[in-house]
């Protein structure tokens, strides 16, 4: 058990989850305060608006043809149609998209800044469907979702770095192990999304931080199976 890697893996990508975090906290804030100031632009604009004058004649009321719509909102008689947000193509900002490659495993667990989230994710849990623009009881619940999903990268990089699936020998074969090579391509992908102006080049190396997960799975699966076939061969040995 190599608990001091553990450690380091676990304090570097909550340090790049810990600046997204922020970031999108503070995007969900200053939405909010847009939501708020638009209100109130609206009902100062509704109070200081002079009243309309009053008719001299009132016309009788006009019986409604049985062709009229039934709704006078809508005079054309059109159906208007809503689609859910789960069946969406959904644009994630950059940094949503740094973790969804850094963190997809415990991203997964948390359903963090998910559109739609699993019902048994602790998003799925606490608030369901996502809701915009935030309101105070959002952000509140976010922050519960934000500190869960923290809990689970730490949990999540401390036991890949304890227990490594490869070992290295020095750091020129660091990137050889696919737990190093996406925390490179996480800090990669942060330090992109930190600056507005070229924040889209993050999705690249998410991208390839991605394509390390599914390297360390396939890894993973292929030691188990290894596993597996020694002891059916072992067990074969000792019976004959």
């Amino acid at each position: 058990m190599n608990w001091r890697r553990g450690l380091l893996l676990a304090g570097i990508h909550l340090a790049v989850a810990g600046a997204m975090v922020l970031m999108m906290e503070a995007r969900d804030e200053k939405a909010m305060r847009d939501a708020d100031e638009g209100i109130m632009e609206r009902a100062v604009e509704a109070a200081i608006k002079p009243p309309a004058a009053p008719e001299l004649v009132n016309p009788a009321p006009v019986p409604a043809s049985p062709e009229a719509p039934a709704n006078p909102e809508n005079p054309e008689g059109e159906q208007t149609v809503s689609f859910p947000p789960c069946g969406m193509w959904v644009h994630y900002p950059p940094q949503v998209v740094v973790l969804q490659g850094a963190d997809m495993p415990a991203l997964a667990l948390a359903g963090w800044e998910m559109e739609c989230p699993l019902h048994w994710s602790i998003a799925g849990k606490l608030r369901g469907i996502s809701e915009w623009p935030p309101s105070p009881s959002w952000m509140a619940t976010q922050r519960q979702v934000d500190v869960g999903f923290g809990l689970l990268i730490a949990l999540q990089w401390f036991l890949m770095g304890a227990f490594p699936l490869l070992r290295t020998r020095g750091w020129r074969e660091l990137l050889r192990d696919p737990g190093s090579f996406i925390t490179v391509c996480s800090v990669s992908a942060a330090l992109f999304a930190l600056i507005p102006s070229i924040d889209g080049v993050s999705q690249l190396p998410s991208l390839f931080a991605m394509l390390g997960w599914y390297w360390w799975f396939g890894f993973l699966i292929s030691r188990l199976l290894n596993l597996f076939w020694r002891q059916v061969v072992r067990k074969r040995t000792v019976t004959a």
